[in-house]
């Protein structure tokens, strides 16, 4: 049995000492060691933690937006945010939340408030929640086995939701759904076209990085040690999304594997995989600033079971 090596503060450093330091360190032993780090932190569980909760988030983000769009009088709208969900999600995923547009659709039109009331408090509690199982593996990532304090933990998950966490969508707004918005938006805003892919590239990274840097409970060196890391999370990121929609949208399998329950089990794996490329760019991070303190080795020997250090 091995445990995760603790990686001491090194938040003194600066931008040229995290160059430095991926300059000397080979990519790939980066990588692999950073997956060993993810994978002995109990990563894939932390990983199972926040996707469940992101889902919890999903549904009910789905049900506020067509709630404020009926509250705003907005039909158009709301046709460009089912266009959205059918274009983005085709198939088996996306039906899950085209049950859950049209219910939300029929209940706005009956108590717009109660909805908006109801689905924000829901959205928010799922948020919150998923920040903070995020904390935890982020700190067991980097060696810390203590948890913040409880209220402090989720007063903080809190702040990260409304904050973080909002940037996050945006960044996903623009990037994923920014196209479907385009005819509502009409040529009053010309510039969306192309404006979007700008912003949201540029929100996406700065996002993930401050994540990183806001979720472990330990000092945080500076943004440019978390660099590297939430590239690689976001490249992932992207890479997973994009596969597994592929991958939804070609199976002629899928949906008869799992009946009923495809859509379901579709919005489940995206969020699984969305929430190990995020722990997964942490844990490169992490290991570079492992590397920068002389911890080549990812795990030790667990001094409970009597093996030596």
């Amino acid at each position: 049995m091995s445990v995760v090596t603790h990686i001491p503060d090194t938040h003194e450093l600066d931008g040229e000492d995290a160059a430095e330091t991926l300059a000397r360190v080979e990519r790939t032993d980066l990588l692999r060691d950073a997956f060993v780090r993810f994978r002995v932190a109990d990563g894939f569980s932390y990983a199972r933690s926040m996707a469940f909760q992101l889902v919890l988030t999903l549904i009910p983000g789905v049900a506020l937006a067509v709630a404020l769009a009926a509250l705003m009088g907005e039909g158009r709208l709301q046709s460009a945010l089912r266009s959205i969900i059918e274009s983005l999600a085709a198939g088996p995923a996306g039906d899950v939340f085209l049950r859950v547009f049209d219910q939300s659709a029929e209940n706005a039109a009956l108590n717009r408030y109660a909805v908006i009331a109801t689905a924000a408090l829901a959205t928010v509690i799922g948020a919150a929640t998923a920040m903070a199982q995020l904390q935890r593996g982020a700190s067991r990532i980097y060696g810390v086995m203590s948890d913040r304090p409880t209220i402090r933990r989720y007063a903080t998950a809190l702040g990260l939701s409304l904050t973080i966490g909002v940037l996050l969508t945006v960044a996903f707004v623009l990037l994923v759904l920014g196209g479907g918005l385009t005819d509502f938006l009409g040529e009053t805003v010309a510039w969306w076209k192309w404006g979007r892919w700008i912003l949201g590239f540029v929100l996406l990274p700065i996002s993930f990085a401050a994540l990183y840097r806001a979720a472990p409970n330990r000092q945080q060196p500076r943004v440019a040690w978390l660099t590297t890391g939430s590239t690689v999370g976001v490249v992932l990121w992207f890479a997973v999304s994009a596969a597994l929609a592929w991958y939804l949208n070609a199976s002629t399998t899928f949906g008869e594997t799992y009946g009923p329950l495809a859509g379901v089990i579709g919005v489940m794996l995206w969020a699984q995989l969305s929430s190990i490329a995020i722990l997964y760019g942490l844990a490169v991070a992490a290991q570079l600033e492992a590397e920068r303190s002389g911890i080549t080795e990812p795990t030790r020997p667990d001094p409970t079971n009597g093996e030596s250090h």
